[in-house]
């Protein structure tokens, strides 16, 4: 009985030394139901329909670790209304009518660091989906025009390209020529109003 006692203590100790929050259950062991205020309560870097709603402070922590060089991991939410696909005059009426019941939609991404390099983790209908660079950067892109209803976007993006403009990743996406790719991978996007 006092092992029991003296373990359970031990596991307190420990716990409240490295902030006390356990790790959080796999993607693929989250359940159907994962709801958007289970996601804020677990201290996910939320942002919905582009701003972020919560957990802005587990993102910094994230960054601060990486650019300390220590491993790190964050989990990202992503919550999206129908509309979040922009102004609705650009789609087809029959097109809004057949997918409005997928709305809103969460989308979880788990983002770690090694100390070396990244892995983006993401489950999308019980597939598993992940991404591994060596770099993230950070974009930040003023909005070129009146239609949409943000002034600039902060993007972070993982690549391998230390080089490449914003302009250059997103352009490779839609060039012909193979040569011109450039692979990149997405993990947080921030639209800001001024």
């Amino acid at each position: 009985m006092k092992k029991g006692m003296l373990a359970a203590l031990l596991c307190l100790i420990l716990l409240s030394g490295c902030g006390g929050k356990p790790e959080p259950l796999p993607l693929e062991e989250l359940p159907q139901d994962y709801s958007l205020e289970q996601a804020k309560a677990d201290g996910c870097l939320v942002t919905e329909d582009g701003t972020v709603t919560s957990g802005r402070e587990s993102w910094e922590d994230f960054l601060e670790a990486v650019d300390a060089g220590k491993a790190a991991s964050v989990r990202l939410c992503g919550y999206f209304t129908l509309g979040s696909l922009g102004v609705s005059s650009w789609y087809d009426p029959d097109y809004t009518a057949s997918i409005k019941n997928a709305y809103p939609k969460i989308s979880l991404e788990d983002l770690s660091y090694d100390g070396e390099g990244f892995t983006a983790v993401s489950y999308q209908e019980g597939k598993r989906y992940e991404w591994n660079y060596s770099l993230l950067r950070r974009f930040e892109e003023e909005v070129q025009s009146d239609l949409l209803p943000y002034d600039s976007c902060i993007s972070y993006i993982l690549t391998d390209d230390a080089e490449a403009t914003y302009d250059q990743l997103f352009g490779s996406l839609v060039s012909s020529r193979l040569e011109d790719h450039i692979p990149f991978h997405i993990v947080y996007r921030e639209e800001i109003t001024l």
